[in-house]
């Protein structure tokens, strides 16, 4: 049995030992890799999973810029497999000082949306197709291009916008993809065999020659069927887009194949499998959200965006959903994330790139002190309008949408003030998203939230969210998302059996994690809170 069919069979039965050994005798420890891409940074990380622990040692770390190529926002694809390649080869290095064997798999996962169209394959001297040969057509135009600007708008005469959210259950964002298929002038002009590839999908058919599309990424698209049986064909025949250049579908945990034979030895990986993990980065990280125990899992997967909301067993395809700014992604186990997006740390970090452009030196920490040491309460903005969408004069923006809550302040006059109104004004969305995505899926309120990503680590954020709904907040892990991509490969590899609740006892096993209860007053000074936190279950 191989195994990616270990893992679908163990996913699909709750073990009596979490973390049992597999029953072809698997043991020791295991060396996988995560390739996790970001929007501003991408890293290779080893995983080393070794009695019910997960390791994870960073191989290589890089940065991701947008790049402007032919009158667009583009993802500089070369450079990130330049990256991506040079990490798994010191990822190897790594596994073989530790005296393990190499890795013994490859999982990928990136933020959502985005596509590379790919020609077809080229034909060797016999006539048959080379895997992982077809040119790329054109550049991976980014999300945050003014492309599909009025795009959404446009379509929603064609396809009414509750029939979208109907048939798809994902919210009508301006970057989806079914918009930027609408606004792609290229599709005409692709020679016969192209695909469409999502960007993790791109980065797996580079790695093994396969041409598949992960479901959990396949959902952000605005074309997947709510119940996750395959495209929509009104939607896709909505932009033109033909059946052929939708990629089969693959779910987390199934094997998409090996890596190509040249390709193994330049990098000296061998031909290892690469397993299909939670591919958009938040599906990975909200299975390695660290919870326990019954009720719903409340969760925000902090970072450039805020994504906010509960894991859940169905879709919420209500209009009252829709209204709302709901989305329903599928997520690991047949889960649906239901969830709000949120421009999160994004304001802050392109805040700082205005502040530094203008001559400023910014240092975060410093940054985020001052802004706990300053009062609170005294400006507000709408962290979710589109007008903070784009890059660039950012704190211009802010501050210019912050309104007042007395007389006496008019606007933020500091960097210090104007961080503590945007951490403020995400603190208060952030209970107002969570209170409206229990109320529609009938579910109670939870009374705690976890906080896992890069975002975990913002101290003053973490507390303002506990005072603004009330509850504990739980903070960590911070590397989620390799987690949960470390975790599902281990699992279909046979490394350990069960589902979710495994999955998420070997993330608490491997983690430190942090406690943010409530100020016993509401207009308690920062000051008085415990910093940074107390800990909680976790590694100590």
């Amino acid at each position: 049995m191989s195994g990616a069919a270990r893992g679908q069979e163990a996913g699909a039965r709750a073990a009596d030992t979490p973390f049992a050994t597999a029953a072809d005798g698997a043991d020791g420890p295991l060396a996988v890799a995560a390739i996790d891409l970001g929007a501003t940074s991408g890293r290779v990380m080893l995983g080393v999973v070794d009695h019910g622990r997960i390791e994870l040692v960073p191989a290589h770390r890089f940065e991701n810029h947008l790049v402007e190529r032919d009158g667009h926002l583009c993802w500089d694809l070369d450079a990130l497999w330049a990256q991506i390649r040079r990490g798994l080869a010191e990822a190897r290095d790594l596994a073989l000082v530790r005296g393990l064997p190499g890795l013994a798999s490859i999982g990928v996962d990136s933020w959502a949306v985005d596509y590379a169209l790919v020609g077809p394959d080229a034909l060797d001297a016999g006539g048959a197709a080379v895997p992982g040969s077809g040119e790329r057509q054109g550049e991976v135009i980014a999300y945050r291009d003014s492309r599909t600007d009025g795009v959404a708008g446009e379509l929603a005469r064609r396809v009414p916008r509750a029939e979208q959210f109907a048939r798809t259950g994902i919210a009508q964002q301006p970057f989806n993809t079914l918009y930027q298929l609408a606004a792609e002038h290229r599709l005409a002009a692709l020679p016969a065999g192209s695909t469409l590839l999502m960007l993790p999908d791109m980065i797996g058919y580079l790695l093994t020659g396969r041409r598949r599309t992960e479901r959990t990424n396949a959902s952000t698209t605005g074309m997947l069927a709510a119940d996750g049986s395959g495209w929509d064909p009104a939607l896709r025949e909505a932009v033109g887009v033909d059946p052929a250049l939708l990629a089969p579908l693959i779910a987390p945990g199934e094997q998409l194949g090996t890596v190509r034979p040249a390709l193994g030895a330049e990098l000296g990986i061998g031909e290892v499998p690469v397993i299909a993990v939670g591919s958009h980065d938040t599906a990975s990280a909200v299975l390695a959200v660290p919870a326990e125990g019954p009720g719903p899992v409340a969760y925000i997967s902090s970072g450039t965006w805020s994504l906010i909301g509960l894991e859940v067993e169905a879709p919420v395809l209500t209009e009252e959903a829709r209204e709302a700014g709901l989305t329903n992604e599928h997520g690991v186990d047949g889960t649906v994330r239901l969830l709000k997006n949120v421009a999160g740390m994004w304001l802050v970090s392109e805040s700082i790139r205005q502040w530094e452009e203008e001559g400023a030196q910014v240092d975060l920490a410093e940054l985020l002190a001052a802004a706990a040491a300053v009062p609170g309460d005294r400006f507000r903005f709408d962290p979710t309008a589109p007008a903070f969408l784009a890059p660039g004069t950012m704190a211009d923006r802010v501050t210019a949408a912050a309104r007042p809550l007395t007389e006496e302040h008019h606007a933020p006059s500091t960097p210090a003030e104007l961080v503590r109104c945007i951490l403020e004004s995400l603190a208060e969305t952030y209970r107002d998203e969570l209170r409206a995505a229990c109320a529609l899926a009938g579910v109670p309120q939870p009374t705690r939230l976890h906080v896992v990503g890069g975002g975990s680590r913002n101290a003053l954020l973490n507390q303002l969210t506990a005072d603004a709904l009330g509850i504990d907040v739980v903070a960590g892990p911070m590397e989620a998302t390799a987690l949960g991509n470390v975790a599902l490969q281990s699992r279909a590899l046979g490394a350990f059996t069960g589902g979710r609740a495994e999955i998420r006892a070997l993330v608490r096993a491997s983690s430190e994690l942090e406690k943010f209860r409530p100020s016993p007053r509401q207009d308690a000074p920062w000051e008085g809170a415990r910093t940074p936190g107390d800990a909680v279950a976790g590694r100590s």
